[in-house]
């Protein structure tokens, strides 16, 4: 007899919080796969805004001390510390933001951010993520110390898995991390239940079955409304330009893209500018990322800290529309609803327009020399230079040493000479492409060594991060080029105008724009795809004036404002209003091709159009159907190995195979081997729907029994021809094929749908 713990039952086992299953249970394996999973997703964050190293101390400081505290304190006494170290690091962290943002917070402000944490809103858009991150990762893996060191591993699992959830919610945790979460925990759960060799060896297969099932679950489920995670074997095609620079706070950078020739605003404008509809501050090495919150826009805002000459800008919107283009820096906004102002100055709409909406804005556009700015202080305010200098801690030396190079060899000294220099690089070295494939890893690097072309969004992205790596403060902004010219001050913006450039910040003067983007090969493929569009007669790709027809015709000292789509340059050669030499408001402009240069420019560097990325006529969607890369095979070849395993394990497999087997067409053989096999596939269709043929059972016996049970007087046709195969030998071709009819019409009669055809 086994001797129990005091007060136990004779024969019964106690464990104590130290038992031997503490650490040795092998579900402890599935609890570390889960913990590192969503460990994993908090250090990307820190990867991004700063504090890994400071945050992976804390982590394991939390980690190890719930195991030390498992032996010592009782669960409900954990739960309670653990709660008020959540309480104690969040006070923290509210206290660590700005003064000025927290006078924002209220009881509503808090609960509609926690409500946006769990429908989409990244932790990167957290003011102080870095702080965010180190009061809060620590809790959680606390509590999965102290479960595991206690021998609690599903508990554990369960903590570690609902805060990996969380950040599933948020859209921080990708497809990989929810996929090693599930794995993790069915390896905990399923391993905690099936403990013994015996009971694990027994159940292998379904054990596997049902992980593999889970795994393609979460595969294909992460796709939470406004989360930032996709689907591991969805591919739903190649996105416009346009609404891959529409995705909100968060905008990642994609592989190869198409343009819309459809008409979006009519702006009448004084001034030609690249229309500037948002800006984002924090890079991610895969995209970009707008932190802060948003504003009623009452009264009038502040404009560029220097000279800057007032401009009043018409926005009618030609259809539904989300954003609001503008030159910047807009001070007001009048029409169209409300309009907000978000805390990098762009003017940001609470509802969109509808078609015909107008909204007018007061705009100070910057008015200096590039002299002046060449001479311009570097003495940057704390906030802008902390904010708008971030880089991923995991960015490449190597990008910093090349900017380094270029500015050197261009004799650069000034932030503005820099920027002007490494935007002249980008120009001259690199070609302008719509068909990209997305690299791995940092976007910026990856284009600065790995590619020799690529859109606007690689563009800007890497001259972002260069000149981050020189300490300049500078941001990616989005919008549209100023479109075709259709009037003195009257622009037509379509959504192949959508465009992505850098600004950087000038002490006593604001941001001012720089453009890395090649102009001429844009503008020639913005002006191939509208005359495609006008040749195909696609609807909404002009208005009343911007029909050629209408078109004014192009002055000979520019060349640029009256190309096809009127993407030319940003300002006339007189217009001194902003910085000429190297900027974004450089003269830039060409004349667009005619519907007979199209085959002039097909398989260039324009390769949007070519015929086999080409859009339908008309619309957005359209061109070839692209071939799944090795993810997408890969989730589908799992998805086929699971729908055959669990066939056969549940036996549906052959249920199907009895029904559907003898319908499927063979090839014919000789009469003696068709008679046979039509036996067989009238053995499976009988044993579905009566019974199997006994061990000993004659083929003649068992048709006679089944008859019996009242099946069709066709089966003994297949017999009789069976026997003189097996038996005599002398079967005709006439009896092997009049024995295949019956069984394949058997058969057919027992489908649903079809039988009603057939009979």
């Amino acid at each position: 007899m086994s001797r129990g713990a005091p007060g136990g039952a004779p024969g019964s086992r106690t464990e104590s919080p130290g038992g031997d299953r503490r650490l040795a249970d092998p579900a402890a394996v599935g609890v570390a796969v889960v913990a590192a999973a969503y460990l994993a997703v908090f250090f990307e964050v820190t990867n991004v805004v700063g504090g890994t190293a400071r945050t992976a101390a804390v982590v394991a400081v939390a980690g190890l001390g719930g195991l030390a505290l498992a032996r010592v304190i009782g669960e409900w006494a954990a739960l309670i510390f653990s709660g008020g170290i959540f309480v104690a690091a969040l006070s923290a962290y509210l206290f660590a933001v700005p003064e000025s943002q927290r006078a924002l917070f209220t009881v509503r402000s808090v609960a509609l951010d926690v409500l946006a944490l769990s429908t989409g809103l990244s932790v990167l858009r957290l003011a102080l993520a870095d702080v965010w991150v180190l009061a809060v990762a620590p809790v959680p893996t606390f509590l999965v110390g102290y479960f595991a060191g206690r021998g609690r591993h599903v508990a554990a699992a369960a903590v570690a898995g609902g805060t990996l959830g969380f950040l599933v919610l948020t859209g921080d945790a990708g497809t990989g991390a929810a996929v090693a979460g599930v794995v993790g925990l069915a390896l905990a759960v399923g391993l905690s239940t099936l403990s013994t060799p015996s009971r694990l060896r027994g159940h292998a297969g379904t054990f596997a079955l049902i992980v593999a099932a889970m795994v393609v679950a979460s595969a294909t489920v992460t796709v939470i409304p406004g989360g930032a995670a996709a689907p591991l074997g969805l591919d739903r095609g190649t996105s416009t330009l346009e609404s891959s620079l529409s995705g909100g706070d968060e905008l990642e950078v994609v592989g190869s893209t198409r343009l819309s020739p459809e008409v979006r605003y009519t702006i009448e404008s004084p001034v030609e500018r690249n229309w500037h509809t948002g800006a984002y501050d924090t890079y991610t090495g895969d995209g970009w990322v707008r932190t802060g919150e948003r504003s009623a826009v009452n009264g009038t805002l502040a404009g560029p800290p220097g000279a800057s000459e007032r401009v009043t800008t018409t926005i009618t919107a030609e259809t539904e529309s989300g954003a609001l283009p503008a030159p910047w820096k807009p001070v007001g906004a009048s029409g169209g609803g409300t309009v907000e102002v978000d805390e990098r100055g762009s003017l940001r709409l609470a509802d969109p327009l509808d078609a015909g909406d107008e909204v007018t804005v007061e705009s100070r556009v910057l008015d200096a020399d590039p002299a002046t700015l060449r001479n311009a202080s570097t003495d940057y305010p704390a906030a802008i230079e902390e904010r708008y200098t971030q880089l991923p801690e995991s960015t490449p030396e190597r990008v910093g040493d090349r900017t380094e190079e270029i500015v050197a060899a261009a004799g650069a000294e000034s932030p503005y000479e820099r920027a002007a220099a490494v935007e002249a690089y980008l120009r001259s070295e690199y070609a302008y492409s719509l068909t990209v494939e997305r690299p791995e890893g940092d976007v910026a690097d990856a284009f600065l060594f790995e590619m020799d072309a690529g859109y606007c969004v690689y563009f800007a992205t890497t001259m972002a991060a260069m000149l981050r790596s020189q300490g300049i403060p500078t941001r990616f902004e989005s919008g549209y080029t100023s479109g075709q010219r259709v009037g003195e001050d009257e622009y037509v913006v379509r959504g192949q105008n959508a465009h992505t450039w850098v600004s950087i910040y000038v002490p006593d003067h604001g941001w001012v724009a720089f453009d890395p983007t090649p102009s001429d090969p844009r503008d020639e493929a913005r002006d191939t795809r509208l005359a495609e569009a006008r040749a195909d007669g696609a609807e909404d790709v002009d208005t009343e004036a911007s029909t050629p027809n209408q078109t004014l015709e192009a002055e000979p000292s520019t060349g640029g404002p009256n190309a096809a789509d009127g993407s030319g340059p940003n300002a006339s050669e007189n217009d001194t209003s902003g910085p000429v030499a190297g900027g974004a408001n450089a003269t830039n402009g060409s004349q667009g091709p005619t519907p007979g240069d199209i085959s002039r420019l097909e398989g260039g560097t324009v390769d949007s159009v070519s015929p086999s990325d080409r859009p339908s006529a008309g619309g957005d969607g359209g061109g070839s159907i692209p071939l799944p890369d090795g993810e997408t095979a890969l989730y589908w070849l799992l998805v086929a190995a699971l729908g055959v395993a669990g066939a056969r394990r549940t036996g549906f497999g052959s249920r199907v195979g009895r029904r559907v087997g003898p319908v499927l067409p063979r090839l014919r053989r000789d009469p003696a081997t068709d008679a046979r096999r039509a036996f067989a596939d009238l053995e499976r269709l009988l044993a579905g729907r009566y019974r199997e043929r006994r061990p000993g059972e004659t083929p003649r016996s068992y048709v006679d029994a089944i008859r019996t049970l009242g099946a069709d007087e066709r089966v003994e046709t297949v017999a009789a021809a069976y026997e003189r195969a097996a038996y005599a030998g002398s079967v005709t071709r006439a009896e092997a094929d009049e024995a295949r009819r019956a069984v394949r019409r058997l058969a057919l009669e027992r489908l649903p749908l079809v039988g009603r055809f057939v009979r």
